[in-house]
């Protein structure tokens, strides 16, 4: 009985281990934290933007990665 519940701890154990790495950010992919912050800034500096009455007016892009914002105006 004792070594059903070693081995039924290794595997919970396995489990968050491969869980947390496949959530893990890498150079080119953000993790899924990363990713919910970036929307939260982006919805943030769009919601400044059109609260503008004079950048309203322009077509304005925005994105967010890794926390660096950026923005391209579109014509």
């Amino acid at each position: 009985m004792n070594k059903r519940y070693r081995f039924a701890g290794y595997v919970v154990l396995a489990m968050i281990l491969v869980a947390l790495v496949a959530c893990a950010s890498t150079s080119k992919q953000e993790s899924t934290g990363e990713y919910i912050d970036d929307s939260v800034i982006t919805t943030k500096v769009k919601t400044l933007l059109a609260a503008d009455d004079f950048l309203k007016s322009f077509q304005i892009s925005v994105e967010t990665n890794k926390g660096a914002v950026s923005t391209e105006r579109l014509c």
